[in-house]
């Protein structure tokens, strides 16, 4: 009896021990975002949530603003983040398993009464003002391309933010996908037809988003995500 105790004892604290993972995102509708029960739900939440489960992780999911989602996932142990564009300048800031989503495209949109704005080049958007969110891949992308912070970019931490600011005249574009721009109009019961596509940001629809980790997180929590996420991506397409 004394060893069947012990022998489950060690079970125990062999489980106890082993390493929960934390996961952080941000608010990105349809991808992740927090719904009306307080939630953290989406597209990509649900793939993730179906790859820790077939790995037989246990986790827990906290979205914060991006900026601070990406320091918690350079610096904790065992932290995992998504969706996270791979780009060379994150390259050896984390461990990678990819892809999580499918490539996106990202666009500039206008108020479609602004009749004034004609794009035909990257470079012709700066002279006006673009609203994204602090850290993220586009403001990344619009600073690598000759945008600075404060003149002709207006980053902010709250992505629901961006089409406010649009939509009340504060900015003059936002650069997002079309799934979010229009899920963001969406829940400010604005019609998606009150904007429109003022350009294709081509060089950034080649990105892939994945999710990544520390360099502290436990090796043996990594590759078990990167075998479920590969074992996803064999079985389905997307999201």
């Amino acid at each position: 009896m004394r060893v069947i105790v012990f022998i489950g004892l060690c079970c125990f604290y062999a489980n106890a021990e082993e390493p929960q993972l934390q996961v952080v995102t941000e608010e990105w509708v349809p991808y992740n975002f927090t719904n009306n029960k307080g939630e953290i739900d989406g597209r990509a939440t649900k793939k993730v949530r179906e790859i820790l489960a077939d790995a037989s992780i246990s986790y827990d999911i906290q979205s914060y603003p991006w900026a601070r989602s990406m320091k918690l996932a350079q610096t904790d142990r065992n932290t995992m983040i998504y969706s996270i564009y791979r780009t060379p300048e994150r390259e050896k800031l984390f461990q990678w398993a990819c892809p999580l989503l499918q490539p996106v495209k990202e666009y500039l949109f206008k108020l479609k009464t602004r009749k004034d704005i004609n794009l035909t080049t990257l470079d012709d958007a700066k002279q006006y003002l673009v609203s994204v969110v602090r850290g993220s891949v586009s403001n990344e992308f619009l600073i690598k391309n000759g945008f600075e912070n404060g003149t002709n970019i207006d980053i902010t931490a709250d992505p629901s933010s961006s089409p406010r600011k649009l939509l009340a005249g504060f900015t003059d574009l936002i650069m997002t996908t079309e799934y979010t721009a229009f899920e963001s109009l969406k829940a400010l019961n604005v019609a998606f037809d009150k904007i429109e596509i003022a350009l294709e940001v081509t060089n950034t629809n080649n990105n892939k988003a994945c999710v990544a980790f520390s360099h502290t997180t436990d090796k043996a929590l990594v590759d078990k995500v990167r075998a479920a996420l590969k074992r996803h991506n064999l079985r389905h397409i997307g999201p």
